[in-house]
């Protein structure tokens, strides 16, 4: 049993004791983007579906900017690095193949874009704005149709705000492809330690491991990070006051609120919809039950489910009509699905000897949960419909997969797993790693900490200032 495993036990053990669109960063929301003559239909999350060719030209720089040739080449290269993680895409190396000045704003020579076999093609311009800010131009053009699918100007950018521009200009050609935003500009929340014996903190880091920001600094042992719907704030447990507790970080202020102070253990918090309620597991009469909490302050405490000794993991639907939890009423950890407006529950998993970390996908029609099968020894990642058909193992014979998160587009999740690395002799501890909806493209997320786990994939960042 892993640290973390007999963590969680021993808190449990202790509570029973196509338009061309002009926007100015931090001003303007995001518009619908759409073909000129419809999505081009990309399935992206599918594994064994074609891969769709895109070429990112050289970035252009107008002149009289403070940006370097040097990271005009960083930016085309991370435009590049987005499309070239999913495995939906094949990134298109020019091989000296150099756009002209005048590709980028007018109209371009897609017969010679063919020459590289490219479907599809991005151009960026930066052009100087006032007050020492940037603009950026970009555009996605389909070569095979001989159309522009995407314009973006994004006016008045901060130079370290350019990468969130980048990101959301990507979220937009997804758009344009599959009807959906991308989540490039999302974040993930989890726990790691710098080295072996420190104890976990929380971090956060962009959707592919880049650009990891701590979020507590202290001794304490640091649990099961949670977004608010809205990206602005996080709940985690923490054993700072000497046993589990709930904490509330804001990302805005960078401040951080406790929210329980019971006698009993509180871990493993989750949101309502709308923000403004929190669901927890917290420790009662020797029990371990589900609460609810104002989000505000963590008053009007609340006992919502205690059937059992064991009720933990809450997870709320997407409309809010629901909260999955794992519940040991019926002897080992099942997950449970509660309509919230009768009380009336559902077992949803039957099969498995411990299922645990219900995850909902965003449309709210699959559920993601991780289940222990005891023939192999192994924790997995499976996925399941609402009412407990259709069950599907996505992660087989690599380690412990588990504490499975879906990306806000629901093509994706993230989970923690402690498989071993090609190359790299034994594993210590866990790493993340995502996965297409359907199991495919597994591949990890580098990020540079000890023992990476229990992530949470946060909503799309909207434009700064929003």
């Amino acid at each position: 049993m892993s640290f973390i495993k007999l963590l969680v036990f021993v808190i449990s053990l202790c509570s029973m004791s196509c338009s061309f669109e002009r926007a100015a960063l931090g001003q303007t929301p995001e518009p619908s983007v759409k073909s000129e003559e419809g999505p081009i239909f990309i399935d992206v999350g599918a594994a064994g579906s074609r891969r769709y060719r895109i070429a990112v030209a050289p970035v252009l720089n107008e002149g009289g900017t403070n940006v370097s040739s040097t990271e005009l080449l960083e930016y085309g290269k991370r435009l590049e690095g987005f499309f070239s993680f999913l495995g939906s895409f094949e990134v298109l190396q020019q091989k000296g193949f150099v756009a002209k000045p005048s590709a980028a704003l007018r109209p371009i020579d897609f017969e010679e874009w063919k020459t590289i076999n490219a479907e599809g093609v991005i151009f960026v311009k930066i052009q100087p704005d006032s007050n020492a800010r940037l603009k950026l131009d970009m555009r996605f053009f389909d070569v095979s149709r001989k159309n522009r699918v995407v314009g973006k100007l994004f006016s008045r950018v901060a130079k370290n705000e350019v990468d969130l521009a980048l990101r959301r200009f990507a979220d937009l050609c997804i758009q344009s492809m599959t009807g959906e935003l991308g989540f490039f500009s999302s974040q993930i929340a989890f726990v790691a330690a710098r080295k072996a014996g420190e104890a976990k903190q929380v971090y956060i880091a962009n959707f592919d491991g880049t650009d990891v920001q701590k979020i507590t600094d202290n001794g304490a042992i640091h649990m099961s990070p949670s977004w608010s719907p809205d990206g602005t704030k996080l709940t985690f447990t923490s054993f700072e006051s000497g046993k589990a507790e709930i904490y509330v970080y804001n990302l805005v202020t960078k401040k951080t609120l406790r929210m329980t102070s019971s006698r009993g253990n509180n871990s493993g918090s989750t949101w309502t919809p709308d923000s403004r309620v929190i669901a927890f597991a917290g420790g009662e009469d020797g029990r371990t039950s589900i609460f609810t909490m104002r989000s505000l302050d963590g008053g009007g405490r609340t006992k919502l489910i205690g059937e059992s000794g064991l009720e933990v993991e809450p997870a709320f639907s997407p409309d809010g009509r629901f909260l999955a939890f794992a519940s040991g009423r019926f002897g080992n950890p099942h997950i449970f699905v509660r309509e919230l407006s009768t009380g009336k529950d559902t077992r949803i998993t039957t099969v498995g000897w411990y299922n645990s970390s219900p995850s909902w996908r965003p449309d709210g029609l699959k559920m993601a949960f991780a289940g222990y099968d005891r023939e192999i020894n192994r924790y997995d990642v499976f996925i399941v419909n609402p009412d407990g058909t259709r069950i599907e193992r996505l992660t087989l014979d690599q380690g412990d997969n588990e504490k499975p998160s879906w990306s806000p587009d629901g093509r994706y999740i993230v989970f923690q797993t402690n498989r071993a690395q090609s190359g790299r002799g034994k594993v210590h501890g866990y790493r993340l790693f995502m996965m297409n909806k359907d199991g495919g493209n597994q591949v990890p997320l580098n990020i540079p900490l000890y023992d990476v786990s229990m992530p949470s994939w946060g909503p799309r960042r909207n434009l700064l200032g929003d």
